[in-house]
């Protein structure tokens, strides 16, 4: 009998134990599942980076060279002008000369604006970068650091209903529009990967009395938000603060 109980005892003993290291397999395996997770998420988001990087030097070249255009095109036109006005040029002349100018101005504007939306697409993705390395942070909690703010607000955050109380504080404080530069989903995200569906990007400086005012009042709100300071260093194209889910969320390819 006795010798019953004590093998009863061990057997309890023993499958204990193994339930203790299954458990703190289970875990590590977590953690190791999660480590990978931010590791993809972090390659990912440095590989939209390196990319974004390449294709801004070359808008920046381009940008050059469409500069030049139009200031040639224009030169062209004022010779083109003076030479119809004195009957020299035929009419059909002229005005190719003034479509060739418009053209030449509509490729440096559209490049200027690739500019700014690449500069977004770079604050987007070092933004993600960077949450990917930190730990989540609680409902409620708050956090400021170097170049990043973030708030995990407990309230529901919808952007149909919720986006006209923010554009009427904005407007009753400021005296102008809420500058939004991303409303939900974007092709930019799409490109990016970016599930943008529930969120806003308003294109304020963080630090600007528009920036504090606006973090003030989600915060107030319960509103989580992310503010990040830029794609550039000591530019501000591509700060913004971004309002929605608690972190911008990026797509891994499998």
């Amino acid at each position: 009998m006795r010798k019953t109980i004590y093998i009863a005892v061990i057997a309890s003993s023993v499958l204990w134990q193994l339930g203790v290291e299954a458990e703190q397999a289970g875990a590590q395996g977590r953690q190791v599942q999660q480590a990978k997770g931010t590791s993809r998420l972090e390659k990912a988001a440095s590989d939209v980076i390196a990319a974004t990087t390449n294709y801004r030097a070359a808008l920046e070249r381009l940008l050059v060279i469409y500069q030049r255009d139009v200031d040639r095109r224009s030169e062209l036109a004022d010779l083109r002008q003076d030479l119809y006005e004195r009957g020299v040029l035929s009419k059909r002349e002229y005005e190719e000369g003034l479509q060739a100018q418009a053209e030449a101005r509509k490729n440096l504007e559209d490049t200027q604006l690739a500019i700014v939306d690449t500069d977004r697409m770079l604050a987007e993705a070092r933004t993600a970068e960077m949450l990917a390395r930190l730990t989540p942070i609680p409902r409620g909690g708050y956090e400021e650091r170097s170049g990043l703010v973030r708030f995990n607000g407990a309230a529901i955050w919808s952007l149909a209903h919720d986006t006209p109380r923010l554009e009427a504080f904005f407007q009753s404080h400021f005296g102008r529009a809420l500058p939004i530069s991303a409303l939900g989903q974007t092709p930019l995200h799409d490109r990016m990967g970016f599930d943008h569906h529930n969120a806003l990007d308003v294109a304020v400086h963080p630090d600007s009395p528009e920036g504090r005012a606006l973090m003030n009042y989600l915060r107030s709100a319960g509103i989580p938000f992310i503010a990040a300071w830029g794609a550039i260093p000591g530019a501000a194209s591509g700060a913004h603060i971004h309002v929605g889910q608690p972190s911008p969320r990026i797509s891994v390819k499998r």
